[in-house]
């Protein structure tokens, strides 16, 4: 457990210190939200659908391994998701877009860390203001047809179709079970009955957290695991015989590897610290091993030595499901279909009801409408023929 976990599952006298000003916080939040249930400020719609993803403490909790989990189940069924975040806490900028190749300081850890895992396969922008930041993507990329925001909870200012928050069965539950400064919770735990859905990140056999049975609540549990490289994600390798130096301050990651069998040199590091060149310079080091989150802040100096531990999911079926379920009642609504574009030309669609279809005339295309969801997908489309009227 490092320090920050320490500080968390603690209650000490500058808990007590610290408690009157989660008090405020949790007051100043009920009030906010009173102010736009009561239509005093006003939320703003999206016009395409928007997933939110977060979790109830401080910290990723899985959230990032769930996000990247729901990109490919989206667009497996032909959806085109595109990601929204503020990126970091001190992130003050404008919107602005997220590569593999987007530089650290300007885009942070966290959102460089999505790109990374999902290999830029949709869309992802942050910036400070949410609803600037969607605008803004929607903008850029009309194809997308729906959107998944990976934090902001809290955020009621941008109205949401689904609620997904994540909880991690690994932790002690909730820590001091306090709100924020003087625990980890970023909100009453009476916030879980108003959610979509509930996920429990299962790593362990811990005891669950009773979420009542009215709240929707499935599981993820580790899969797969194996190493990647950091340059190269499609090469991994089984160590053997390897000089092997590990970076992390996880315990829990140096377990996992010795579960693995894996003999490593390990090498501590602060949390949340930004590595350079010159940190990383072991003569004997045949592999040198860390975390994806961390290994990305390498990405602008790493070789061919730096290696990542990649860790699959399994999610209850049930829960893709639910989010099917509720997009198709979303997508029902004439008008968002009217907006859709093709993701080929980015030119306006002809909906064609009887025959459940979206049209492009440009490219001569039909993209189906299967279970109420359109599968904007080239290979999924029907080519028109040059007899078939438009």
């Amino acid at each position: 457990m490092n320090w920050s976990e320490l500080y968390w599952h603690r209650v000490t006298p500058f808990h007590v210190l610290l408690w009157p000003l989660s008090l405020l916080f949790i007051m100043v939040l009920a009030f906010k939200r009173l102010l736009f249930r009561l239509g005093i400020l006003r939320s703003v719609r999206l016009p395409v659908p928007i997933i939110f993803v977060d979790s109830i403490t401080v910290g990723d909790a899985g959230k990032t391994s769930l996000v990247i989990w729901l990109i490919n189940a989206l667009k497996a069924f032909g959806l085109r998701p595109g990601i929204i975040s503020r990126g970091y806490s001190e992130n003050y900028g404008s919107p602005i877009p997220v590569t593999i190749s987007s530089k650290l300081k300007v885009v942070g850890n966290r959102a460089l860390l999505i790109a990374y895992q999902s290999k830029d396969i949709c869309p992802i922008w942050i910036g400070h203001d949410r609803v600037k930041v969607a605008q803004a993507l929607l903008a850029a990329h009309p194809e997308c047809n729906v959107l998944i925001c990976e934090d902001g909870l809290q955020d009621v200012r941008l109205q949401r179709d689904l609620e997904i928050v994540v909880v991690d069965n690994s932790k002690q539950n909730f820590g001091n079970g306090l709100i924020l400064p003087a625990g980890p919770l970023r909100d009453s735990l009476s916030r879980l009955n108003k959610v979509t859905a509930v996920v429990m990140n299962q790593k362990s056999s811990r005891s669950l957290v009773n979420t009542g049975s009215h709240v929707k609540t499935f599981y993820m549990r580790p899969g797969n695991v194996y190493f990647t490289n950091l340059l190269n994600p499609d090469y991994r390798s089984v160590f053997r015989d390897k000089s092997i130096h590990v970076i992390t301050d996880s315990q829990d990651f140096l377990d996992q590897l010795k579960y693995l069998k894996i003999n490593v040199r390990s090498h501590s590091a602060i949390n949340h610290y930004q590595f350079t060149k010159e940190d990383l310079q072991f003569p004997d080091a045949e592999i040198i091993l860390m975390k994806a989150e961390d290994a990305v802040k390498c990405l602008s100096f790493a070789n061919k030595k730096f290696w990542v531990l990649h860790e699959e999911i399994v999610v209850d079926i049930g829960l893709r499901e639910t989010i099917l379920k509720k997009l198709r009642e979303q997508f029902m609504d004439p008008k968002l279909l009217d907006i859709l574009v093709c993701p080929l030309c980015k030119g306006p669609l002809t909906y064609k009801k009887n025959e459940k279809e979206l049209i492009c005339k440009a490219d001569r295309l039909a993209f189906p409408i299967r279970d109420g969801i359109p599968v904007m997908l080239e290979e999924e489309a029907r080519i028109l023929p040059a007899e078939e009227e438009i």
